[in-house]
């Protein structure tokens, strides 16, 4: 059987790490572009990646690509498929499409469009139309339209890969669970090395830390994937394969994972986050400013400071900053790891680093620049 088509959808910057996730998984990754990183293979592959990959959004089996002059393309190109192939009128469909094209005077438009062809071929086809579902379909169907190049696929992950299950408590600002992994693959931390995060929120890089030194796969509390309801979904095998990535989680000795927050609040919320993910035992947290911070020699800090994103914010989060770069220069051997907006917070830090990468939180156009402190 030829290899399939699938791509990992990915933030800003992310793109090299995911590529590196999927070459050590043994899948061959056929090129990566802006906010994807397409690779080719089995079933078992996309099976291999929805289970393990830790910083993608989802994985998405393309099923057409096909480049489109105008607008009314799309509607002609959704409607060719054979979709009683993956559908039957009984089951509920949604459709998400990322759009960045002149061709599309309105993303919503596109939807509409795109659900009609859908809707009109299952017609034409068996002579009834499926239902649309926004909450929770039977099929994820994920289309992109990037100028004239136009990619209709089956969403594997559902709900994005980052909801990993294990957040019961929330933070105002919590940091998604992929770019926390990332941030601590980027700065190639060592497990045999001590981690603090002083402003750990609701701990989401203090548990991906945990999870990536004992391996423990971001799927492991997730019962439900988009792909369960493909019609050539093999339960049996995708259970084995998960049962393969649980067998693979090594103990915790030895690790010494430590994070701290002024906010009493965002502490509890941490302590409850650890504790649903079951590292009670590795993960010590405390109510502490980051002017008190202590570091073990040769620690690693993987953080992402408070800031805000208006004019004058700088001088709010100065102090904070200041207090943060001085405690670090007080703690020789220090690899850190800070991601922060990219106008402001290196030129206050007063830092350099030795290393940067685009990395952006959501909307927020980001850095993570990396030190050393020097003994």
């Amino acid at each position: 059987m030829a290899d399939e088509r699938f791509y990992a959808t990915v933030g800003v910057g992310v793109e090299r790490i995911v590529s590196g996730e999927l070459q050590a998984l043994g899948i061959r990754v056929a090129r990566t572009e802006p906010g994807r990183v397409r690779f080719e293979g089995s079933l078992d592959d996309l099976s291999r990646a929805l289970i393990h990959l830790r910083c993608a959004s989802r994985v998405v089996r393309e099923i057409l690509f096909q480049e489109v002059e105008r607008e009314g393309d799309l509607y002609d190109v959704v409607r060719s498929i054979d979709w009683s192939r993956w559908l039957t009128p009984d089951m509920t469909f949604r459709v998400a499409l990322n759009a960045h094209s002149s061709l599309l005077r309105n993303s919503q438009f596109g939807v509409y469009r795109v659900k009609d062809a859908i809707c009109d071929a299952m017609v034409e086809r068996v002579g009834r139309r499926p239902s649309v579902d926004r909450e929770a379909p039977d099929l994820h169907v994920a289309c992109y339209l990037e100028n004239r190049r136009f990619s209709v696929g089956l969403d594997g992950a559902g709900t994005p890969l980052h909801m990993r299950g294990y957040r019961v408590g929330g933070h105002e600002s919590s940091l998604r669970e992929h770019l926390a992994a990332a941030m601590l693959l980027q700065s190639r931390w060592d497990p045999a090395r001590p981690l603090h995060d002083p402003f750990c929120g609701s701990g989401t890089i203090l548990i991906e830390a945990a999870m990536i030194a004992t391996h423990t796969p971001p799927s492991l509390w997730r019962k439900r994937f988009g792909c369960m309801s493909w019609p050539d979904f093999d339960r049996a095998r995708f259970d084995g394969l998960r049962a393969e990535a649980r067998a693979a989680i090594t103990a915790d000795e030895g690790l010494r994972i430590t994070g701290a927050d002024r906010s009493r609040k965002a502490i509890e919320s941490a302590r409850a986050n650890v504790t649903a993910a079951g590292f009670d035992d590795v993960i010590r947290l405390r109510v502490r400013d980051v002017a008190e911070m202590t570091l073990e020699s040769g620690s690693w800090v993987v953080t992402n400071p408070p800031y805000g994103v208006r004019v004058g914010d700088e001088e709010t989060y100065k102090p904070v900053w200041n207090s943060f770069r001085d405690r670090l220069l007080g703690g020789p051997g220090a690899q850190v790891a800070v991601l922060a907006p990219e106008e402001g917070f290196e030129r206050e830090f007063r830092m350099r680093p030795f290393k940067r990468n685009r990395m952006n939180n959501g909307p927020i156009r980001c850095v993570l620049s990396q030190y050393r402190i020097h003994e």
